[in-house]
């Protein structure tokens, strides 16, 4: 632990300072005066958690004068990023979120990549790498744009051409001018600005006709059909910015929300240990996704940011927003619970002050194979993600829930006991009684100081210690917190088994089915990216394929899912 005299001995100048433990930073940060700032976090210590697991876990603390603040913020994001550390929330949000390139080359593909050091035009960000996925793919499906990378020359064009995911400019299967059309086209959806493409692929449709090259009619009647609906769907948007990121508060719960083509297209929720994280949030955000043309903030922020961030690019600041936007923001933000109503209800009814961490767990299999467990993260009113782990069974195998649930207990207990995690104020366990007791006897086993529950399904009922039980259904505020715990801990596990099976599974699943050849799962694996997009698809989308959609059901009564 860092002694008072030490933090004494930092110059009263601007500069950058880092709490190490070893040779590993723990928390890095930025003064106007350092000796100023490295004594406030020492008195914040006393009552703050965080300020005090930094102090308390910190051997040492080094420091690093600049000439003024703006090269000490500089600095500061710069070694955040570099060593990441554990309690910068800059570090947490500035890892980047996934984008998507459309690459500078004699013929651009589309590629998903983080940061934006990258050659070529950048879209995004997206929330979630799934969301991104889905995007490139209609991309390929669409307007053709070539999947392999990089792009070797064939005389043969490879399985994708056949599938329609790639017009084979491998191959020279596609004219160099109207594969720069199908690009500005891809270019035009994800900007969402269609009214000029669209114009140039009717009159490339009508040369296409007379032509008679109706396989180019085919695609380019596709890419105006996927243009026009945008287009549509710009029209009825109320936004006045057609281009913003806007980052909503309400305290210390941050709403960011992204506006394309004149539509909120995505949102995401962040639940910050003060306010006065809101412009290390904002610093994180961009240290690797592109700036907005309009960037919307319901909240101040200092000179040195607003010069960090027009260093990245030009953006236009909106503070005053239309009453109707900001209703829309403060309804999506506001969903998280009212901290105060919040604790009251802990007080009142379970006798607990307000955690500020909670840990979901689950455990999921399949006729007991591929069992594995599932530990989310509840923290400070909202659900983190980052902190969510998962356990692949390892000291058995077949079904009994309560030695995997000891399983996974114990090994999270072992890092918990290490100081490896932080330590949570309670344990909620999916299941009944016998979870709970599992529960227990692990906690006691590891002198762990923390609460642990079991919620049951079906009743809904929450188990406690000492033999006390609540219905949860009887306490709405709870039940959102408990249940929605319960539920993310329930599809985490499920999710990952799932993945499992998929993962080791697909062929020996097709395999054991008859009447599904080579060249049907070669169809089933190009065109699905699982067995359950496979098991939701159309009859009609199979049967283009040349799948009998009766081979559906076959998969789905092997799976048990009917």
């Amino acid at each position: 632990m860092l002694a008072l005299e030490e933090l004494q001995k930092a110059p009263e100048k601007p500069g950058v300072y880092l709490f190490k433990r070893g040779n590993k930073p723990l928390y890095i940060g930025k003064a106007k005066s350092l000796r100023d700032r490295l004594l406030q976090h020492y008195k914040l210590a006393e009552k703050e958690p965080k300020e005090k697991a930094i102090i308390e876990n910190s051997t040492g603390v080094e420091w690093i004068i600049t000439r003024n603040t703006f090269e000490a913020l500089t600095l500061e994001v710069d070694l955040i990023q570099l060593h990441k550390p554990r309690y910068n929330v800059l570090h947490k949000h500035g890892g980047g979120y996934p984008l998507l390139l459309i690459t500078e080359e004699a013929y651009p593909t589309v590629k998903i990549v983080r940061g934006i050091e990258h050659g070529g035009q950048l879209f995004g960000p997206f929330f979630s790498t799934s969301k991104a996925r889905r995007v490139k793919r209609l991309l390929h499906k669409v307007f053709k744009l070539r999947t392999c990378d990089p792009m070797p020359q064939r005389r043969e064009p490879c399985m994708d051409y056949h599938l329609g995911l790639c017009s084979a400019p491998c191959c020279g299967y596609v004219s160099r001018k109207t594969y720069e059309l199908s690009v500005r086209s891809a270019v035009s959806l994800l900007s969402g600005n269609v009214a000029d493409i669209i114009e140039e692929l009717y009159r490339r449709l009508e040369e296409e006709m007379q032509s008679l090259n109706f396989e180019n009619c085919a695609m380019l009647r596709d890419q105006i059909q996927a243009l026009e609906n945008l287009s549509r769907g710009q029209k009825v948007s109320n936004f006045a910015f057609r281009h913003a990121d806007a980052f909503y508060s309400l305290g210390r719960v941050v709403g960011i929300f992204l506006i394309r083509s004149g539509k909120l297209v995505d949102k995401q929720v962040v639940a910050l240990e003060s306010e006065e994280e809101l412009e290390e949030l904002l610093i994180g955000f961009y240290y690797s996704n592109p700036l907005p043309e309009k960037l919307i903030l319901n909240f101040e922020v200092s000179e040195e940011t607003l010069w960090w961030l027009s260093n990245r690019g030009s953006f236009e600041l909106i503070r005053n927003m239309d009453p109707q936007l900001e209703e829309l923001f403060r309804e999506n933000v506001g969903q998280h619970l009212d901290p105060k109503v919040l604790a009251k209800e802990f007080e009142e009814v379970l006798g607990l002050g307000l955690p500020e961490r909670i840990e979901g767990f689950d455990i999921s299999h399949f006729y007991g194979e591929h069992t594995v467990g599932s530990c989310v993260v509840w923290e400070r009113g909202a659900m983190n993600k980052k902190l969510y782990r998962r356990y692949k069974i390892k000291s058995f195998e077949g079904i009994d829930d309560y030695r995997a649930l000891e399983e996974v207990l114990t090994r999270r207990a072992r890092r918990l006991k290490a100081g490896e995690e932080p330590m949570p104020d309670l344990w909620l366990i999916d299941g009944g009684l016998g979870q709970l007791s599992v529960g227990i006897r692990v906690r006691d086993r590891f002198g762990l100081p923390l609460k642990v529950f079991s919620l049951a399904k079906e009743e809904e009922i929450l188990h406690a210690e000492e033999g006390r039980s609540f219905p949860l259904k009887d306490y709405p505020i709870l039940y959102r917190v408990f249940g929605l715990i319960r539920d993310e801990a329930h599809r985490f596990a499920l999710t990952y088994n799932r993945k499992l099976r998929l993962k080791e599974g697909i062929r020996e699943v097709l395999d054991r089915i008859k009447g599904v050849g080579e060249v049907k799962k070669r169809l089933i694996y190009r065109n699905f990216e699982n067995l359950y997009e496979f098991l939701k698809a159309e009859d009609s989308t199979l049967q283009r394929l040349g799948i009998n959609p009766s081979l559906k059901q076959q998969v789905a009564r092997y799976l048990a899912i009917e």
